[in-house]
């Protein structure tokens, strides 16, 4: 694709030394093959019969089939185009009517791990990988919260979905009569901002808002506690705490100092999948001694249909980059986020010898 900057087309676009968000983890079920793109790259997902997780290179080292078209053996994967049979480790262990096996018979094994319920893929050099650098998250699992989870693709380049997450100020106009209901303060409140490792760390309080639905039983007026980080590639990881009215002034304007009425979790993460594309796993609760399965559901419904939302504005907003690509944004001081988020990216670019995002594929202010 051709740069408006007009900087190498050759250079790389993605970053690829980071832990990538390739499927929720009942996703790769036991004995199954899961096929998944991530930075362009086609992937192939399984567990071994201990539970390992393995992601191959989903493409045949010898015609170029996809490996997710094949079998398991056992822990090991058998391409169904020429019975080629690939070990773990994604060295060739067999080739049908042949017994030299060269060295070059092999397929490109990915460092991938298990946190929380997600599953994480190094797509960069394997001797770099370090899961110490996975951010912690919680469980779908974890009997201290109840969450739902889901996923949604989207025709559009991940940078626009990660823009939309650093600026919820969005969230007092497109999700108007979901998340965004009563509640201005989004749009009027700008946030405090603190630097963190590959990203950032956004924080306000929303104040004398009242309250809707089953969280009426919180008073008629609260302050809301909003925290989130916010990582390379689009982790984001938000905790929402509902106070008593008054405990923003309390704390002068910081962090809160006192347990809250109800504790609210929002876990998300936005995958480039390819230039236009791009895969977003979201989970949605709270803390089990706040809410029953019910209303944990209704909360979950009212979330996705604000990603719906999101997804239907981005998608638009994509289409008219497009149409467009050399014509300028116009900014403002909603866009702090978003813009020291990109500046970071043009760095990890950098540091890898890519190329800066190109204003063509995302927009430019």
């Amino acid at each position: 694709m051709a740069a408006a900057d007009g900087l190498c087309t050759e250079l790389p676009m993605w970053v690829t030394n980071a832990w990538y968000v390739a499927a929720w983890s009942h996703e790769v079920e036991p004995g199954r093959l899961l096929a998944r793109t991530v930075i362009d790259e086609p992937l192939v997902l399984y567990r071994t019969a201990a539970g390992e997780i393995v992601a191959l290179e989903d493409r045949c080292c010898h015609r170029f089939a996809p490996l997710s078209m094949g079998r398991l053996e056992g822990d090991a994967l058998r391409c169904m185009y020429h019975g080629l049979k690939f070990a773990p480790d994604g060295s060739c262990i067999e080739i049908p009517g042949q017994k030299l096996i060269p060295h070059s018979a092999c397929v490109r094994r990915y460092p991938a791990q298990q946190r929380g319920s997600w599953l994480w893929v190094w797509m960069g050099d394997a001797a770099a990988a370090d899961p110490a650098a996975i951010p912690s998250t919680v469980a779908l699992d974890d009997a201290a919260y109840r969450l739902q989870a889901g996923a949604i693709d989207y025709a559009a380049h991940y940078l626009l979905i990660d823009d939309n997450l650093l600026d919820l100020s969005h969230l007092s106009f497109a999700h108007e009569k979901t998340l965004g209901l009563d509640m201005p303060q989004w749009a009027d409140e700008r946030p405090a901002m603190l630097p963190l490792e590959r990203g950032l760390r956004v924080q306000r309080w929303l104040r004398n808002h009242p309250p809707r639905g089953f969280m009426k039983k919180l008073g008629e007026r609260v302050d809301v506690w909003n925290s989130y980080d916010f990582l390379f590639p689009g982790i984001f990881l938000q905790r929402t705490d509902f106070h008593p009215a008054g405990t923003a002034e309390r704390c002068g304007g910081g962090a809160p100092d006192t347990a809250p009425l109800f504790h609210r979790v929002d876990e998300q993460a936005v995958t480039p999948v390819g230039e236009r594309t791009s895969r977003y796993f979201f989970a949605a609760g709270a803390r089990a001694a706040d809410i029953d399965p019910d209303r944990v559901g209704r909360l979950f419904a009212v979330t996705e249909t604000a990603f719906h939302e999101d997804k239907a504005l981005i998608e638009a907003q994509q289409r008219l980059i497009d149409l467009d690509p050399a014509r300028r944004m116009l900014p403002t001081s909603l866009d702090a986020g978003p813009t020291r988020f990109r500046r970071l990216v043009d760095d990890l670019l950098a540091g890898e010898g890519g190329r800066r995002i190109p204003a063509s594929a995302v927009g430019s202010s």
